[in-house]
């Protein structure tokens, strides 16, 4: 091709023909020209459909992320509103609004329970490292931000209600009511760890336990902790399920 297009400019070069000679190669300019923005869409359809490929996949994998976050979302939740009523009805039995019963110990120990959403980031790490967030389309792309801002929230809140449990709770726990941890407790794990336990039943001293302004602050605030919580987890789930219906 490019010696056909040579010869045709000799010819005329050679003819004397100028005029033609400068139209001629004005219009080969155009044609190379041409040629290579037609070369540079094809690239970029190219491209774009990698792109597009790719951001499916991920997407896919994302909406497998957030079906796993929403089965542990699910369980947390429920964890939260159990430790909702556990301390809701150790605060009522400490200002004796309802009798101290078998159940005191079990609640006391289930509120010892840390919890931690651990989400799979898989999808959301891989798509912000390729900068594929951008090209979401605007509502997906807030609503999937919010989503993991929502969770970093949350997961600050986790350590404060852990670091409760682990340097104050438990320790005023351990240290003043280890009564509770025998076969007596309606806890369903410990009933069954002490089960064939010979020593025998103690029980919790209602008289201390009333006057004890310790723990009902402690209580107070695993109370608080489950409420922020649930909350959170709470807006979790309607949050992830709204980023699958958009999927």
């Amino acid at each position: 091709m490019i010696k056909f297009f040579r010869k045709i400019r000799q010819k005329l070069l050679s003819e004397n023909k100028f005029n033609k000679y400068f139209l001629y190669a004005i219009g080969e300019i155009f044609l190379v020209v041409i040629g290579i923005l037609i070369a540079l869409q094809i690239n970029n359809w190219n491209e774009e459909k990698k792109i597009n490929k790719s951001i499916s996949d991920h997407l896919t994998i994302l909406k497998q992320n957030l079906n796993e976050d929403h089965v542990q979302l699910t369980q947390l939740h429920q964890n939260m509103i159990d430790n909702f009523n556990y301390s809701d009805s150790l605060m009522m039995q400490m200002k004796t609004l309802i009798p101290i019963d078998k159940y005191t110990s079990k609640y006391l120990v289930k509120l010892l329970l840390e919890y931690q959403f651990r989400p799979n980031t898989n999808a959301i790490e891989t798509m912000t490292q390729s900068n594929e967030i951008p090209f979401l389309k605007t509502e997906l792309q807030t609503a999937i931000l919010d989503y993991y801002a929502l969770i970093k929230s949350a997961q600050e809140r986790e350590y404060i209600s852990n670091t409760q449990i682990q340097s104050k709770y438990e320790v005023y726990i351990n240290e003043n009511y280890p009564v509770i941890f025998q076969k007596y407790n309606e806890w369903e794990f410990l009933k069954n760890y002490y089960k064939d336990d010979p020593r025998p039943i103690s029980t919790i001293n209602e008289k201390d336990f009333l006057a004890d302004k310790t723990l009902e602050s402690l209580i107070t605030s695993r109370y608080f902790q489950s409420v922020a919580l649930k909350k959170f987890y709470s807006d979790l789930l309607v949050s992830s399920s709204n980023i699958l219906k958009m999927l």
